[in-house]
């Protein structure tokens, strides 16, 4: 069910923006909390940079990518953009440095100078990384897509009780849904107003009034998740439609 989903993805936890702001604060075991959680970013973003996976035990760039994740984390403000996005501008541009330190006593030496076993290595150890950095990307967007059904009045609350339990309604209220989003003029008044077109749905789908209102909220939040980034929920409802 969406509402499932919804509730797995955020879990009610809080937000990486109010853990940034803990931790600006000093609230220092929130900042060992986080950086523990997002070391596989930290490898993958220090990765990318040296075209080769970087062990946390055993290589020194490594602590390099560590310590400007740190550093990202106090000199972060939210209104400038995603945290994510900043710290691997940061990590990218301390690696940078650090290499153009070491290039007077090393040689450079580039990804197409590893053998394809170390290459094949790397590139599989990039994936296992990946699947961590979409989960928090899932969750990210997730986040905002409740802070936009927040704006229309949808909680996750109403959700739970205005989800249609029979089959057949949850179909009709996905498929009013797909009809509001690929509307331009009822996704436009929609995002306008705040509040869905109920007169102009039922003059456009012949349909009543009664069936529009019991499901009213979760068909904002149908349309809403349509028009987000969560491909996983856009495939719930890809599902329910081809079983209907």
């Amino acid at each position: 069910m969406v509402t499932k989903l919804l509730k797995q993805l955020l879990k009610k936890e809080k937000t990486l923006e109010e853990r940034i702001r803990l931790i600006q604060s000093g609230d220092q075991a929130e900042r060992n909390r986080l950086i523990k959680e997002y070391i596989p970013f930290i490898q993958k973003n220090t990765s990318k940079q040296l075209g080769k996976y970087v062990d946390m035990n055993n290589d020194d760039l490594y602590s390099v990518g560590l310590m400007a994740f740190n550093e990202a984390l106090d000199k972060f403000n939210e209104e400038k953009g995603s945290f994510l996005s900043f710290a691997s501008m940061v990590i990218k541009s301390r690696i940078v440095d650090q290499l153009r330190k070491d290039s007077k006593n090393s040689k450079e030496v580039y990804l197409s100078q590893y053998s394809n076993e170390e290459n094949n290595n790397f590139a599989e150890d990039l994936v296992a990384v990946d699947s961590f950095e979409a989960s928090i990307e899932a969750k990210l967007d997730m986040e905002q897509l409740v802070k936009e059904m927040n704006r229309f009045g949808v909680t996750l609350d109403d959700l739970i009780n205005q989800s249609p339990k029979h089959f057949d309604t949850r179909l009709k209220a996905i498929e009013i849904s797909r009809f509001v989003y690929e509307s331009k003029s009822l996704k436009e008044k929609l995002m306008r107003t705040y509040n869905l077109p109920v007169t102009d749905i039922i003059a456009e789908l012949h349909i009543s009034k009664k069936v529009i209102q019991r499901s009213r909220k979760f068909i904002i939040a149908l349309v809403l998740i349509q028009d987000s980034n969560l491909d996983t929920m856009k495939h719930y409802i890809s599902q329910i439609e081809r079983r209907g």
